[in-house]
């Protein structure tokens, strides 16, 4: 019951984010405890330093082709903190 639970509410926020309609979850995260069916929202600041969501972001693609990487590490390096 709780994959099914959470799915829905996974599935809502999307929707809601393609139809362009609601109140998303950006910004917000939503804890649920199931034993008690109790929700709890809190609040998430943005993190200017973030390598992929931050001011300057370093990490700006997916890395597909694994080998490639590991061939290439001054390419695909990971951010430095």
């Amino acid at each position: 019951m709780l994959p099914g639970v959470i799915g829905v509410m996974m599935a809502t926020e999307a929707i809601k984010y393609i139809i362009g309609i609601g109140e998303p979850l950006i910004g917000r995260l939503i804890l649920y405890e199931a034993l008690g069916m109790k929700y709890r929202e809190v609040k998430i600041y943005r993190d200017e330093s973030c390598p992929i969501c931050g001011e300057n972001p370093t990490i700006t693609q997916l890395i597909d082709d694994y080998d490639a990487a590991a061939e290439n590490p001054e390419i695909f390096a990971p951010a430095a903190d």
